[in-house]
């Protein structure tokens, strides 16, 4: 159980830079426990190295982040990990020739215990311990509808089979904090629409908070509860959808002198 009224994510003042890039300026972010927030802006706008730089795959020259109260400032990705800190990339990360389930498997060895040995000769703890995250495991596949295709090699899995894949290792970690990096990217309007009911199961019935990075406005405005949008690495507004949809800035930034954003 989490602290009631305690952040789920804070990012406060991270800037960071390539050289003499500034990719990110003075830039903080609060998610709220079991809330969706969603950011947007122009490509290059410095979303996913605010992302990088909360999972520790960036170190930004300054600024602090928390989970749920505790500092996590400079730990490297592994460690953030453990603080039930998850996330999914633009690029899919799977292992095309193991099956739907194996792929899901891997995302529990952090909460394996078994040395290479036993695991490896699949004995006394290692064997118990495996069958109680495959008990976990089947859990998603279920809550994935992966059925049909859990002994499939990923390899043979459409698009947005292999989404669903990628999102359910993430949720193999038993995240509190889930960051999705263009979830629905390259899906038709079904597969989005499957993707979009997960998510909002996710928040309802599992607690989870969300950090999304999407570019279907339409998506966006729907499932949010607050918008937080970047350009130049900095943020230029923040607030409700509807706050944000109409916001002026937001406007010039983003849909380039568009009357509003699709609701």
């Amino acid at each position: 159980m989490q602290p009631s009224g305690t952040p789920a994510l804070e990012a406060n003042g991270i800037s960071l830079r390539f050289g003499g890039l500034t990719v990110l300026n003075d830039v903080s972010l609060e998610v709220g426990q079991r809330q969706i927030v969603s950011l947007i802006g122009p490509n290059g706008a410095g979303k996913s190295s605010l992302v990088n730089c909360i999972t520790g795959f960036y170190r930004p020259q300054r600024g602090t982040v928390t989970v749920f109260g505790e500092d996590v400032s400079g730990l490297p990705p592994q460690k953030i990990a453990k603080h039930r800190v998850a996330r999914t990339y633009q690029n899919i990360e799977l292992f095309d020739g193991m099956s739907v389930l194996e792929n899901l498997l891997l995302g529990r060895h952090m909460h394996m215990s078994s040395g290479p040995i036993s695991g490896g000769l699949w004995w006394g703890k290692a064997r118990n311990e495996e069958l109680r995250e495959r008990e976990v495991v089947e859990d998603l596949v279920d809550f994935l509808e992966l059925e049909s295709i859990r002994n499939a090699p990923v390899s043979l899995l459409s698009y947005g089979q292999r989404k669903r894949v990628d999102l359910g290792r993430a949720l193999a970690q038993d995240p509190h904090i889930l960051i999705l990096d263009e979830p629905m990217a390259g899906m038709n309007v079904e597969e989005k629409e499957d993707m979009v009911r997960f998510i909002l199961e996710l928040q309802e019935t599992r607690a989870i908070s969300i950090v999304l990075i999407e570019h279907d406005m339409g998506v966006v405005m729907d499932i949010s509860d607050r918008v937080a949008v970047l350009d130049f690495g900095q943020f230029i507004a923040m607030g409700s959808p509807d706050e944000v949809k109409n916001d002026p800035a937001v406007i010039r930034a983003y849909v380039g002198g568009a009357k509003e954003i699709a609701s």
